[in-house]
């Protein structure tokens, strides 16, 4: 089977709002996730909990759960589909964590320790589910998951993307020893020393071309390349010239049959670090040569903080808005130019562009890597 992979819903739980259009309105206002301070997050107070959830501490339940099944109520909504309409062995489900739960690992849990077994039990789905764990790429990963099984019929269709909730002392202060956390988020700038970590998820229905058009529902994005692979220079940060990531976003965009002059927007991944966003300025170069420098793009991570391992879906639910409305989201804290990142990142203000595709990519430590072209439908 070689049909059209499409997406028809999207929820996101993030710093800026438990639902998908209040994240894009903060993300296309270019709001920063510097300014969200919901409630004390231990010593270091620069981890924003997601704003105004009302589940953050419901019953002793790790915010893990709810974030993931409220994320997915809203993406099967969105997709106007129900279990009962796909049918329970016919609906998959690729939501993925990539690091333990830390109150899981401190105490016997009271509650399933899977966030798939928990969306299983909870929709009550019997198809296909996996997990995946590829770091700070994990959602794009379980993306490719899902999209494989609806070409090879192993179901109608699919929950797919990733949640994340690590905002413990002990995950914290790792990043912090390795150097990478900061207060003032600003991706691709001349000043840029980290990120502010958050916690979140983004979770997509996805389904083949004709079943969405027999159902007569909206298309948001056609899945028309989707590659992964990985860059073991270094634990925590990629090759400076940026190679292996180019020939991912190469494979990408071959699957798609798209040249890089017809890509309009990239999210791009932009943690904000001093030399992982000067290698995928370089990883970019390296793909689309001559064209790099014409294409708009721009890093959602200083509106949404790093959401680690949702990060990846939730970028690539951001890529589809930014599809559906002609909108190139801006890169919130971006003001002093870097000449080592003299691309176009969208400082200040978003901007309306007429678009008929788009690449979102993500990498994690330890060298994974993701890279998905969405088509305009």
């Amino acid at each position: 089977m070689n049909e059209s992979i499409v997406v028809t819903g999207i929820g996101l739980v993030t710093p800026l709002g438990c639902s998908r259009e209040k994240t894009w309105a903060g993300v296309r206002a270019g709001l920063s996730v510097k300014d969200v301070r919901n409630a004390e997050t231990f010593s270091e107070d620069i981890a924003p909990f997601v704003r105004n959830a009302p589940f953050v501490h419901s019953n002793g339940t790790h915010r893990i759960f709810p974030i993931a099944l409220s994320a997915a109520h809203e993406a099967l909504a969105h997709a106007g589909l129900s279990v009962d309409a796909v049918g329970a062995e016919r609906l998959g489900c690729s939501v993925s964590v990539s690091k333990p739960i830390m109150n899981a690992v401190e105490r016997e849990p009271s509650h399933p320790e899977s966030v798939i077994e928990y969306l299983m039990e909870k929709l009550k789905l019997e198809g296909p589910a996996q997990n995946i764990v590829a770091a700070c790429a994990t959602g794009i990963h379980s993306v490719l998951i899902a999209s494989r099984w609806l070409q090879e019929g192993l179901c109608d269709a699919a929950l797919a993307g990733s949640c994340e909730s690590s905002l413990h002392p002990l995950v914290i202060s790792g990043f912090k020893n390795l150097g990478v956390l900061s207060d003032e988020p600003r991706p691709f700038d001349k000043r840029r020393n980290g990120f502010i970590m958050g916690e979140g998820g983004g979770i997509l229905v996805l389904e083949r071309a004709s079943s969405a058009h027999a159902r007569g529902v909206k298309i948001l994005a056609e899945i028309a390349g989707c590659a992964v692979g990985s860059d073991h220079g270094h634990p925590v940060k990629f090759a400076g010239d940026g190679v292996a990531v180019s020939h991912v976003i190469a494979r990408a965009l071959e699957e798609a049959k798209i040249n890089p002059d017809e890509v309009g927007y990239i999210n791009y991944h932009g943690t904000g670090t001093l030399p992982n966003d000067a290698a995928e300025t370089r990883a970019v170069k390296a793909a689309f040569g001559k064209f790099a420098a014409r294409v708009a793009a721009s890093s959602t991570k200083g509106s949404t903080g790093h959401l680690l391992g949702a990060s990846g879906s939730v970028e690539l639910g951001l890529a589809c808005l930014a599809l559906r409305d002609g909108f190139i989201p801006p890169t919130a804290g971006l003001e002093e130019p870097d000449p080592e990142c003299d691309l176009d990142y969208t400082p200040g203000r978003g901007k309306a562009r007429d678009l008929s595709s788009a690449l979102s990519l993500s990498f994690g430590f330890g060298g994974p890597i993701g890279a998905v072209v969405l088509k305009k439908p």
